[in-house]
């Protein structure tokens, strides 16, 4: 249980290369590919212990312009074969703390690296062959741990959760829970948690939104994990806040300590959009790229 508390290494919780032979997980940049961006997003991220008072509501889509503790970006990159590239780098007062890479498909992960200069070591999982594959490198003296599991159907990194969330979202609106396989590649092992639908409301500009909860399920990590809440935009899926545990730590003298946090995002690219319907009756919503309806209801 000493380490307990760290078994989740971020929340959410998006530079990048490019990439893999279909199949693989991730090679090199093929000459004449261009990427579409999908999202770029800029958070700034603000310890629960230490929350400006002036910004109490900011969950609720309050203004905030007091001065952030961190940052982070987050891009998102779409490739011709399908595979999505997505970076997140989170930012301290010292600087880049910790970046994240992912690449998914469908919202599947294939591969991340997790590099966190606070904890001086590189993490990676690459999934093939029905196995997930761990490395993790400490970057102090170049050890090497590596293990293997098996790789179960919706396991998720940080960076791919709300990849792989999104074609359930209608689900989540209607009370289903969506069940999640966290992978922490520092740790080399994946927990199992679930997202919920916790609430709806308004925010202070009168705009509908809902709360998602992504609980630990098992007892044991639920005595030393909270639950993360994202907070969204149903009409759009836009994330604007999260509240939980960060990849981002707190330089404290010589060491870092982890940080509960609660972040806001501001939208510069999203391509994602929410259509009418998927069903005959079209009565099932669903996110998609494409921006359009795949089917129409017709007038009685």
């Amino acid at each position: 249980m000493k380490n307990a508390s760290n078994i989740l290494l971020a929340a959410l919780a998006l530079v990048p290369s490019a990439w893999a032979e279909p199949g693989n997980g991730v090679a090199t940049l093929r000459a004449g590919i261009e990427p579409k961006v999908l999202l770029e997003i800029h958070g700034r991220i603000y310890p629960r212990d230490s929350f400006p008072s002036e910004c109490k509501n900011m969950l609720e889509g309050a203004p905030c312009s007091v001065p952030s503790y961190g940052k982070v970006r987050m891009m998102s990159r779409l490739y011709p074969d399908g595979l999505v590239h997505a970076t997140n780098v989170f930012s301290a007062p010292e600087g880049d703390q910790v970046i994240e890479e992912s690449w998914e498909k469908d919202g599947h992960v294939r591969k991340a690296v997790i590099e966190n200069r606070a904890l001086q070591k590189k993490s990676e999982l690459e999934v093939r062959d029905g196995k997930v594959h761990y490395k993790v490198t400490d970057l102090r003296d170049q050890s090497v741990k590596t293990s293997v599991d098996e790789a179960e159907e919706n396991l998720v990194v940080p960076s791919t959760v709300m990849s792989y969330i999104r074609p359930h979202f209608g689900e989540l609106e209607k009370g289903k829970q969506i069940p999640l396989k966290v992978a922490v590649p520092e740790r080399r092992d994946s927990f199992s948690f679930v997202m919920r639908k916790l609430n709806a409301g308004k925010t202070v500009g009168g705009e509908d939104y809902i709360t998602l909860e992504m609980v630990p399920v098992s007892l044991i990590v639920k005595a030393v994990v909270d639950p993360m809440r994202f907070f969204l935009k149903p009409g759009t899926g836009e994330l604007f806040a999260f509240e939980g545990k960060s990849a981002l730590k707190r330089k404290k003298g010589d060491s870092y300590e982890d940080l509960k946090v609660q972040t806001v995002y501001e939208y510069k690219v999203n391509s994602y959009r929410k259509t009418a319907a998927v069903k005959k009756d079209c009565s099932e919503p669903e996110w998609s790229l494409k921006g359009a309806p795949k089917c129409e209801v017709k007038a009685q």
